[in-house]
């Protein structure tokens, strides 16, 4: 059972939350947040430094203390469909947190995350040895797939045109890492092929 501070503070990240997705991260100040929380603003202070810290906070109690779980299980394939599914679930505020930039940005917070879980699965089963010459030094690689990783929830997020599910994001994450483009374009076709007149 959650004590009374743990639900405060838990009080304060949900009201948080809701503020950014209705006015966006940079609109709401401290006081807005313990308004809609029904506390007075030292109470804020008692938890977080500041709104950068609410952030940080919520993507590692939201997102990533499910994913170490299931990483420390060696469920590695089960912790990264976590990761999409727990975005999904609050898809409007991650949607609004990706505007913040500097040098706090989300961005950061989740390539940290991202690329700590990239680092664990390697040190815990490293590349086949057919692949380990294959690139330029182990953190280029977790770079990398990181970057790629982070950039491709930040477009699913904010993608507009289509309803795209947590699963069906996963499924095409792993079909882009496992396919280059060269590997899927049909050289025999050809859009301004003059051959066939």
């Amino acid at each position: 059972m959650e004590s009374k501070s743990e639900m405060t503070k838990a009080l304060l990240g949900q009201k948080f939350k809701e503020l950014v997705v209705a006015k966006g991260f940079d609109k709401i100040t401290i006081k807005m947040i313990t308004d809609a929380a029904g506390v007075i603003r030292p109470t804020f202070y008692n938890y977080f430094q500041d709104k950068y810290e609410v952030m940080e906070w919520l993507l590692e109690k939201d997102v990533f203390r499910s994913v170490d779980e299931l990483m420390e299980m060696d469920m590695y394939r089960e912790a990264i469909k976590m990761m999409f599914r727990k975005i999904e679930m609050d898809k409007a505020y991650y949607a609004k947190v990706f505007a913040v930039k500097g040098q706090n940005s989300f961005e950061e917070l989740l390539f940290q995350q991202i690329y700590h879980v990239a680092e664990t699965l390697l040190e815990y089963h490293p590349l086949k040895k057919e692949y380990q010459k294959k690139y330029i030094s182990q953190e280029i690689f977790v770079t990398f797939q990181t970057l790629t990783l982070v950039n491709g929830i930040r477009y699913w997020v904010s993608y507009r045109e289509k309803k795209i599910s947590a699963d069906q994001a996963l499924e095409f994450y792993d079909f882009l890492m496992s396919h280059s483009l060269l590997e899927l374009i049909d050289a025999q076709e050809s859009k301004n092929d003059t051959t066939s007149v």
